[in-house]
């Protein structure tokens, strides 16, 4: 018997961790209450083009409106999420496995299972799917069976199939409203399908009835279920001073949007956002607050969708091209209507830090591009690529190594170059840009790293190895929105 190579010579290869992947600042999830897509277990699907929303959603629906508007801009926008709010009680509801074979069902004439509904086990026997022609006739039979149970939330119980998969629902709705995954009858009872119907734990997806939900409830919940996207915009029941389950609907929304790293694009219709004297209009509200992480756009076409539109053309910049960063205002809106607007009416839009699509001599543009606290979009957008760069390119360099970086002056200055890694980034995609601080310096490559040497950090802090002495300045490139141009005519 030969003797192995690796008794003289093993090799052994660590693989190391996987480096974290940024965050994307280019995905809006628009959130409608239209029902009948997405389901209460589901709350939140992704859509990569308009030919997706359709597949999914009628022409006739707001959601797909919205979409519409997000995807006609130029250039186009990748992706996009959709989700559903309830602002009703909801049943319990289990969703299946894709399920789409009918021959596996048609032999079956004693189908069984054992489901919890309201707190109630039962054993659901006897199915007889022999006579199938399609799906929906094994939906029905479940559904006949689940009924005849006649107590409690089985009484008017439904199960569907959709195309893909099956559905059980409670017949009741609320937070008492339960259900179950679907196991076997024991003793066991007829033919198990459970398996068949991928309603078995592991296999499907289950979720209780829940209370009507308010805003704040609902865009909790959709982010519990799925927190990857930035921009936040409604169908157009939410607007203005709408109330939802006692709750100032579009205050809410912004105020959610203000604690987490989001933004909210909200549209008003409402006229008094152009009257300098009214102050309870949404705009009005939200300028007060000074929401930093809101910016609203003024429509007289409730129909239409343009903070959709004028968002997806923020979207679509790439952080990772040189000059890839931008302002909105002077862009276009495909599709959006323009609006009719005196300099009167344009000077009160603006005092209230809401924007609208305007005609500029002839030409149509976005103005001026306004979060409600007065600064801009583009700079909220790009603060937030640039704080999640910075952390996740030092927290990779941190994953990624095969050994420690030491709590030493060259640790630090280790980790200060992840830092200036971004910050070149950010100076060659317009975010800064050269130029005096504050305080009368000049900064040639528009930012500067600082850092406490070891020997003068805390001894508390040494011992917790943690390291509290990098900070950075950086100058924000900004736009020109305007310009003067003085000139003198002599004969």
């Amino acid at each position: 018997m030969s003797i192995p190579v690796s008794t003289v010579v093993d090799v052994a290869i660590a693989i190391g961790a996987q480096f974290p992947a940024r965050a994307g600042f280019g995905t809006l999830n628009i959130v409608t209450a239209e029902t009948g897509v997405i389901g209460l277990a589901e709350r939140i699907r992704t859509y990569n083009n308009i030919a997706g929303v359709a597949e999914d959603w009628e022409a006739t629906t707001e959601l797909y409106k919205a979409a519409e508007a997000y995807f006609s801009q130029q250039p186009k926008p990748t992706i996009m999420k959709a989700s559903v709010r309830f602002p009703t009680a909801q049943t319990a509801q289990l969703r299946g496995g894709s399920v789409t074979d009918l021959t596996l069902f048609t032999p079956i004439s004693d189908g069984s299972f054992v489901i919890d509904i309201d707190g109630v086990p039962e054993d659901i026997i006897a199915m007889d799917f022999s006579a199938a022609t399609d799906m929906d006739d094994v939906a029905t039979e479940i559904e006949a069976t689940l009924q005849a149970v006649a107590a409690g939330g089985f009484t008017a119980a439904t199960c569907t199939h959709d195309g893909d998969r099956f559905f059980i629902t409670s017949g009741t709705t609320g937070v008492t409203s339960t259900i179950s995954f679907l196991t076997i009858v024991s003793p066991a009872s007829g033919t198990d399908v459970s398996l068949l119907l991928e309603m078995a734990s592991g296999l499907g997806t289950k979720s209780d009835g829940i209370a009507a939900e308010t805003i704040t409830a609902s865009l909790n919940a959709i982010e519990e279920k799925s927190p990857d996207w930035y921009g936040l915009a409604f169908t157009k029941e939410v607007r203005d001073l709408v109330q939802i389950e006692g709750e100032d609907a579009v205050e809410a929304a912004a105020d959610w949007c203000e604690a987490r790293v989001k933004v909210f694009v909200n549209t008003t219709n409402d006229l008094d956002v152009l009257d300098s004297v009214t102050i309870t209009d949404i705009a009005s509200v939200l300028e007060a607050k000074a929401n930093r992480r809101t910016i609203t756009t003024y429509s007289s076409h409730p129909e239409q969708y343009p903070s959709c539109s004028i968002v997806a053309r923020a979207f679509t910049v790439n952080f990772n091209q040189p000059n890839s960063t931008m302002t909105l205002k002077f862009k276009q809106m495909p599709g959006i209507t323009v609006e009719d607007l005196s300099q009167g009416q344009k000077t009160v839009l603006d005092a209230k830090k809401a924007n609208a699509l305007i005609e500029v001599g002839s030409s149509d543009m976005y103005a001026e591009s306004f979060m409600a606290s007065g600064v801009f979009f583009d700079e909220v957008h790009g603060i937030d690529w640039l704080t999640n760069a910075i952390q996740t390119t030092v927290f990779g360099y941190l994953l990624s190594r095969t050994t420690k970086v030491p709590y030493t002056n060259k640790g630090v200055a280790a980790i200060e170059q992840q830092l200036i890694t971004v910050l070149d980034e950010a100076v060659r995609n317009g975010l800064i840009a050269p130029g005096e601080t504050i305080d009368g310096e000049f900064l040639a490559t528009g930012y500067k790293t600082i850092k406490v040497p070891v020997q003068d950090i805390n001894q508390s802090d040494k011992d917790a190895r943690h390291y509290p002495g990098l900070s950075f300045i950086v100058l924000g490139a900004g736009a020109i929105h305007s310009v003067q141009i003085n000139g003198v005519f002599e004969r």
